[in-house]
């Protein structure tokens, strides 16, 4: 009786530990789940631009860095580390190139494809992970949209 009195006492303390060291992980993630712009103020600066697809292609070439990842099927790998020093260039000839830390990873082919309900995405060949979804701009900002379809959202900042 003792022996399962000092387990059950052993494990509690041991749970005790692990849930205080997850709310001070949680608490120092917490800022980093928050996107750089919000979704409504990015829809409604978007939306006062009323862009075509040759305003949207003007305004996505150039160099763009990656700034945050939302997956709101995996809320805890918000702004996760996999993709820190990604940035990613469109380019005049319809190319974009990836790159990793400068490096050159991934050269494709891209072209603006307009939505059912007015918006326009981009069709990318072969497949960026980065760049599903809606396009919506935001002054220096560009947001890769995907969550309507419960994919995740990619945000873009220009570098020049």
């Amino acid at each position: 009786m003792k022996s399962i009195l000092a387990i059950l006492v052993f494990l509690f303390a041991v749970m005790a530990v692990q849930i205080s060291c997850k709310k001070t992980n949680e608490a120092e993630i917490l800022p980093l789940l928050k996107p750089p712009i919000t979704l409504d103020s990015i829809l409604q600066c978007h939306g006062q631009m009323q862009l075509d697809s040759t305003a949207i292609r003007n305004r996505l070439i150039g160099k763009w860095q990656w700034t945050f990842i939302k997956c709101y099927w995996d809320p805890e790998k918000a702004n996760g580390e996999a993709y820190k020093n990604h940035s990613i260039e469109f380019k005049q000839n319809d190319s974009v190139e990836v790159k990793v830390n400068g490096q050159l990873t991934q050269k494709s082919s891209w072209k603006i494809t307009k939505l059912n309900d007015g918006y326009y995405k981009l069709s990318v060949n072969p497949i960026v992970v980065l760049l599903p979804g809606k396009i919506l701009f935001c002054g220096d900002q560009v947001l890769f949209y995907d969550s309507y379809v419960d994919g995740c959202d990619n945000y873009f900042k220009r570098q020049n």
